[in-house]
């Protein structure tokens, strides 16, 4: 088994396929481990997966946390009513979750090769051929099937000529590490109070005239992190911009003082880059004995759920293909990871694009914001819509 890929989707599928008593093979361009905090964490489903393969155990200071409300685009929700604990957050940098992952899948009999590229590859029906491009000369591998699990780039993906339509956002968005000095903010638990008394919300959107404006301290996803650093991100109209994978400070304090209307002093500087959000979905997950999971099949515009459906992905797959490998199932039964993981990422876009909506700008955006807001506070959100759609005077209901 050869999986092209050594970030979080493809050392997850590497484990389920160890679990399964699969021995694969991880072929990762990269030497190390990149230090670029690409994620701050794991929501959703994949987290209870996790804990349940003991995975958590004995790491100091991860720890799942069920949350009792959590926020769909902008809007605040209780999930009690459908579970206790139903949705668990796991905050964890990507580069430690790779690590991590990286640790258990080479115990488990995973050879993971840093520093080899893939260059190309044949499927004759029966076996895969890959070439592969290293420091120490290319080679080739034999194995029964390859995924791809390479990112939103996927030079699998592209190999195989899959499509890959969706769309491309019509905002750019900084983002990087920055302190803010203390004598300039107050924090509370969940908002961030200015020298001037204005107040911004932490880990969720601010919608201000001019763009969106994000705050996360970094103490809260990593305890060792100073107490003054943060998270920052701007939202603003792209106006033919591209994305860069380095900007300056100057860049992006010119930004925040954009969206803001005013200064926030920061300093330092970690990683400031800026990008423009893509909703994308492969057409195919499976070609013969080649397959796709994790940001290799799709990317998402909004909504924390990239990790989750992409490691799901590789939950998903690895029993399969045990199950073919171990004659206990068909070739053909491999379709059935197409039918059931393109559905969850088609499903995926949508509820994420429709997050992507809720924090848009605009008067129209604004409106469906308060609208749905008040419906999702009520107890019958059905009546409270048919009521505005009758004409009848509502009640606001309570925050």
């Amino acid at each position: 088994m050869i999986i092209v890929g050594g970030g979080p989707v493809g050392l997850m599928l590497a484990c389920e396929l160890g679990d399964a008593g699969v021995a694969s093979i991880v072929l990762e361009r990269a030497v190390e481990h990149s230090a670029m905090p690409k994620g701050n964490g794991l929501v959703g489903e994949i987290v209870t997966i996790l804990r349940r393969r003991g995975l958590l155990r004995g790491q100091k200071g991860l720890h799942a946390i069920p949350v009792p409300r959590y926020f769909f685009g902008t809007l605040p929700l209780r999930l009690n009513p459908v579970r206790p604990n139903a949705l668990r957050v796991l905050p964890i940098p990507q580069h430690r979750l790779e690590a991590l992952l990286e640790k258990r899948a080479r115990a488990l009999g995973a050879d993971v090769r840093r520093g080899h590229a893939v260059s190309g590859f044949h499927d004759d029906g029966e076996r895969v051929v890959v070439d592969v491009r290293a420091d120490h000369g290319d080679y080739a591998l034999d194995g029964g099937f390859l995924v791809g699990c390479d990112g939103a780039h996927s030079f699998v993906r592209h190999h195989l000529g899959v499509g890959f339509p969706g769309t491309t956002g019509d905002q750019l968005v900084r983002i990087g590490r920055v302190a803010i000095p203390a004598g300039v903010r107050r924090r509370s638990r969940h908002v961030l109070e200015l020298a001037d008394g204005r107040t911004l919300f932490l880990f969720r959107p601010n919608h201000l005239p001019s763009g969106i404006l994000t705050l996360a301290p970094v103490s809260d996803l990593d305890r060792g992190a100073p107490a003054d650093l943060y998270i920052v991100g701007t939202h603003e109209p792209r106006d033919g911009q591209e994305p860069a994978e380095q900007i300056s400070l100057d860049e992006m304090r010119a930004s925040i003082q954009r969206v803001l209307g005013s200064d926030l002093p920061i300093s330092g500087g970690q990683w400031l880059r800026s990008m423009i959000a893509n909703s994308r979905q492969a057409e195919r997950y499976r070609v013969g004995r080649v397959f796709l999971a994790g940001d290799a099949a799709h990317v998402f515009s909004a909504g924390g759920s990239s990790l989750n459906t992409g490691m799901l992905d590789a939950v998903d797959l690895a029993p399969r293909l045990a199950a073919v490998l171990a004659g206990a199932a068909s070739v053909e039964t491999l379709e059935n990871y197409h039918t059931v993981r393109h559905e969850a990422g088609r499903q995926a876009i949508v509820q994420t694009r429709a997050q992507a909506a809720l924090s848009a700008q605009g008067a129209e955006a604004e409106a469906l914001r308060q609208v749905l807001g008040a419906a999702l506070r009520t107890r019958n959100p059905h009546r409270y819509l048919a009521t505005l759609l009758i004409g009848k005077p509502t009640r606001a209901p309570r925050r």
